[in-house]
């Protein structure tokens, strides 16, 4: 591999979700994981609408040849009224599955939620776990009072994938990003265990300017043991917003802009590919819409100097991209499920990407 370039084969995309199938209108807001024992789960919103809050169930389709087929829809939650939101996943050292997700109160939406930790009107998050590569899963536990703060209006996981860290003071520390909304103000923090998610504290809010707002976010561990942030701006400035942190969560320095990263304010994937071995350089994998005037332009780009700057890309889809999440299938391999509006409906499609 030269330092400075990448080369790429793509694979044709796979429909994984198709909307509508009956009884579901829409299916959005991916999450995808390659287990430890090579279970790849595909998980999803399944609504009734395209509204974001539409009796939405989480259900999950499995893979286990590496996303060339793939098993029917399965329920992974569902609400007894209301909706589930935002999946994010993630798997511990002892290889159980930990997915968190938010419910909204039946006749609710994001901009008339009530802030707090109790009441009819507010967001609540929830944990559920598996330790039979997802094929059954636990009741689900409420976190709200360890993960929300007392004054935010709306809760958000993710959406996408949690990590698990291997460098620093704390290896084995579960990190899942979340966003929040106080009043009009979207900030974003990590939700942090070090008991392979039995408990949850909050991290520091990331600081940003006023004219900057973090909003739906991923993260991911650098070679240094550093965490590097990178949300979504919910803010006329039409670039991803990035932050490190030092601590492995607790903190964050400031987030400010990439101008490496055009971003026309949509959720993205960010995954840690290799470590940095043998004098070469680690692999560190970003997708996005990579378009400031729509979602459009789907593209992954990677970086060979741990997020300093990003070397080389390749096109994913030239039309519709919206939502995305990648995991690692092989050494040199990565999956990518992401979202894709044909005929106003929309797919959940997969890409595999040899990088050579």
């Amino acid at each position: 591999m030269e330092i400075a370039t990448i080369a790429f084969l793509l694979s044709a995309p796979i429909t994984v979700f198709q909307s509508p199938a009956e009884p579901y209108h829409t299916f959005r807001i991916p999450s995808l994981i390659n287990t430890k024992a090579q279970t790849l789960l595909a998980i999803a919103e399944a609504r009734q609408s395209q509204s974001d809050a539409s009796n939405n169930t989480i259900v999950l389709r499995r893979s286990t040849d590496k996303g060339i087929t793939w098993q029917a829809i399965e329920t992974v939650a569902q609400p007894k009224g209301g909706s589930y939101n935002n999946p994010t996943i993630v798997e511990t050292p002892n290889q159980t599955l930990i997915l968190h997700f938010q419910h909204y109160p039946a006749g609710t939406h994001e901009y008339d939620i009530q802030p707090g930790h109790t009441g009819s009107k507010t967001v609540q998050t929830y944990q559920i776990t598996s330790t039979d590569q997802g094929k059954s899963w636990s009741k689900p536990i409420n976190f709200t009072a360890q993960i929300k703060h007392p004054d935010a209006h709306t809760l958000a996981s993710g959406p996408g994938i949690g990590i698990v860290t291997t460098r620093g003071k704390h290896p084995g520390r579960i990190i899942i990003p979340y966003n929040q909304r106080v009043d009009k103000r979207w900030f974003v923090n990590m939700a942090i265990s070090d008991n392979n998610g039995k408990s949850w504290r909050q991290g520091k809010p990331v600081p940003a300017s006023p004219e900057y707002q973090p909003n739906e976010v991923q993260v991911v561990e650098l070679a240094s043991g550093e965490i590097l942030l990178n949300a979504r701006n919910q803010a006329p400035d039409k670039f991803r917003l990035t932050a490190l942190s030092q601590d492995q969560g607790e903190t964050f320095d400031s987030a400010h802009p990439n101008a490496d990263l055009p971003d026309p304010t949509c959720q993205a994937s960010i995954l840690r590919f290799a470590w940095p071995k043998d004098n070469r350089p680690g692999i560190i994998a970003f997708a996005n819409p990579a378009n400031q005037n729509s979602r459009t332009q789907g593209t992954i780009k990677f970086s060979l100097d741990e997020g300093q700057s990003w070397v080389s890309s390749a096109l994913l889809e030239k039309g519709s991209f919206q939502y995305s999440s990648m995991t690692m299938l092989t050494y040199d391999t990565l999956g990518i499920l992401y979202e894709h509006v044909t005929n106003n409906q929309f797919q959940i499609r997969f890409r595999r990407l040899k990088i050579e």
